[in-house]
């Protein structure tokens, strides 16, 4: 014999057009058979597990798969790109206060993300996600997915402006606490907003006829409806729907100023580089010394993503030369650059997160990213260790919803050394400061929702 049936075993008739699921079960439903309409069996008998073992000997039976938990799974796997429902198993939580946010990125997630959109259970309705997107924030119960939330670039030309991010997907269990979509939106908020993004855009209606009401009570303003006509749709195999649908455009604002990008919007068109590229000088940012409070300052990010590393902006790069705190760190690869500029365009402070653990692909790292250099302009700010402070703190906030484990701190400098005191929990080696051939304190793992965060 081949092998003995399996449990969750699919196999399958060749010549007869039926597929079927061993249940493992030894009485007589032990198979789940699927017979498409009007097919050569739908009148006939189905074999029972002695017959079937000897038809897998003969060849007349081939076994596909095994450990699918039935029919419905193994059809989304074979339909859908990436989408494997056995690495999965969602479930539910009492309420949202038993959740936790898991963020999944990097060259490996699609396959999880799609396998939970296309989960049995979930039974997601939109296609699943066959573009490169930025993070996936997943609620989770005992290590199992509740809902998912996907995030990433506008797909219309027209919103990748470097001030706009887009929720492409949202899909929740049924068995799930109320209130979760609200979670589960507030932190991709948090996060689009530590992004540097002022706009999130969201779409409701596609294939389900839903509203948006989670939308509108998260705070999202309704932009308006369109009718859209997929019946002519065949650019891919395994594209969910057709017909016709509403959708429904929903955006949330997430910070209002004057300056035109507060994020480099990355690999753009010449046409779109315009709304990136600031250039702005590194001079004084204002007439008079000590004049602007941190309340006046607009957050922003001061990297810029390519293919194969992430890069400063010229901006930042000469802000850093001219203000440096302490000792530049450009060897290891930059992960994030939080800086913050006045209403009129001018860098006032800048802090650079690198990433120290080696790893060929920074974007599959997970363990701990780097507090590595910091530059502030004192003679414009009221505060400077306060802006310096609250540039850290969301930094840190920010490794938590990127799912880092630990925030490491090689900062230096009095500025730095002043604001790191007040932040909870963030300490510095004051010995490995004083002499540089001290070994730098060990990694401290955390397996609370918040990273844990080391000197080094």
């Amino acid at each position: 014999m081949i092998r003995p049936l399996r449990a969750g075993d699919i196999i399958a008739f060749p010549y007869l057009n039926a597929i079927g699921r061993f249940t493992g079960d030894d009485s007589i439903g032990s198979f789940n058979w699927y017979v498409p309409p009007g097919g050569p069996l739908s009148i006939g008998r189905l074999p029972n597990q002695d017959e079937t073992d000897a038809m897998i000997d003969s060849g007349e039976i081939v076994i596909l798969e095994t450990e699918f938990d039935s029919l419905a799974a193994y059809h989304a796997y074979r339909t859908y790109r990436d989408c494997d429902p056995r690495l999965v198993s969602p479930g539910g939580a009492s309420s949202t206060g038993h959740l936790s946010l898991r963020a999944e990125r990097g060259s490996r997630v699609r396959e999880r993300v799609n396998g939970f959109l296309k989960h049995p259970d979930v039974a997601y309705q939109h296609d699943p996600v066959t573009t490169p997107f930025r993070i996936a924030l997943t609620a989770t119960y005992q290590d199992r997915e509740v809902a998912m939330a996907v995030l990433g670039r506008p797909r219309g030309r027209h919103n990748a402006d470097g001030r706009t991010v887009e929720l492409y997907r949202f899909a929740a269990h049924p068995d799930r606490p109320v209130n979760t979509g609200s979670w589960l939106l507030s932190r991709c908020c948090a996060w689009s907003r530590l992004e540097g993004y002022d706009r999130l855009l969201t779409y409701a209606g596609v294939q389900n006829n839903n509203v948006g009401t989670m939308y509108q009570a998260a705070g999202f303003e309704l932009l308006g409806t369109t009718i859209a006509d997929r019946s002519d749709w065949h650019s891919r195999e395994g594209r969910a729907g057709g017909g016709r649908y509403r959708k429904w455009r929903y955006r949330y604002v997430l910070a209002s100023h004057s300056i035109e990008a507060r994020r480099p919007a990355g690999r753009v068109s010449p046409d779109q580089a315009r709304l990136t590229d600031k250039n702005t000088p590194a001079g004084p940012a204002c007439a008079s010394a000590r004049t602007l409070a941190q309340g006046e300052l607009v957050q922003t990010r001061e990297e810029r993503l390519a293919r194969r590393e992430t890069t400063l902006t010229p901006d930042a790069r000469a802000f850093l030369d001219e203000y440096d705190c302490g000792e530049p760190d450009d060897t290891a690869p930059l992960v994030a650059c939080f800086a913050y500029r006045t209403p009129e365009d001018s860098l006032v402070a800048v802090l650079c997160l690198r990433d120290h653990s080696g790893e060929q692909n920074t974007r599959d790292n997970t363990e701990a990213v780097t507090l590595s250099t910091a530059s502030v302009q004192t003679d414009a700010l009221a505060y400077p260790v306060n802006v310096l402070r609250g540039l850290i703190a969301d930094a840190c906030e920010w490794a938590r919803l990127h799912g880092y484990a630990t925030v490491e701190n090689c900062l230096t400098g009095n500025v730095a050394t002043a604001a790191v005191e007040g932040i909870a929990g963030l300490e510095i080696d004051y010995d490995h400061l004083r002499d540089p051939s001290v070994e730098p304190s060990a990694r401290a793992s955390s397996s609370s929702s918040s990273p844990s965060v080391s000197s080094a």
